[in-house]
């Protein structure tokens, strides 16, 4: 599976600082939310940034890769395109030769349908992966709130106990 996006990396780190955060609580200092936010853009701008170095530099190592194959392809088919123009003595050669370099270059094309394709699948997998991760860390804090409520009312109902014993 391919690396999150910036965003989902953000989320990450957030949940654990949040976790981190609850188990820390001081009665002073900034909004939880703000925080939140704050953390949220500063994070999501530096995953960016680092993101798009590692994409340029892979564009860049692809690019020149297809660049010399597909030149050296189109020389080849224009070299001995050239030679059976010119005599047709190497004819089957020059046939063969040329042959080899357009399946080199409908491979290229191949591998880069290829790459797209997979690269879609792996960022739809991904998103699917952390929608199920969303929704689990909802589902927590839904119990979370709900043991809270059940606690306050065991609470209160351990008081109006004791008040009547007394």
């Amino acid at each position: 599976m391919s690396d999150p996006t910036p965003s989902q990396r953000a989320e990450y780190m957030i949940r654990q600082l949040e976790n981190f955060i609850r188990d820390k609580r001081s009665e002073q200092g900034l909004s939880f939310k703000t925080w939140q936010a704050m953390a949220h853009a500063e994070l999501t701008n530096a995953f960016a940034e680092h993101e798009r170095r590692l994409l340029q530099t892979r564009q860049d190592r692809l690019g020149r890769r297809v660049l010399l194959v597909c030149s050296a392809a189109i020389v080849s088919i224009g070299f001995w395109g050239a030679v059976l123009l010119v005599d047709r003595q190497y004819g089957l050669l020059a046939a063969a030769l040329t042959v080899g370099a357009g399946i080199t270059l409908a491979f290229i094309l191949a591998e880069l349908g290829t790459r797209q394709l997979i690269k879609q699948y792996r960022t739809h997998a991904r998103e699917k992966l952390f929608e199920h991760i969303r929704e689990f860390d909802d589902q927590l804090k839904q119990l979370e709130k709900k043991m809270w409520l059940k606690l306050k009312k065991t609470k209160e109902e351990a008081e109006k106990m004791n008040l009547v014993v007394d």
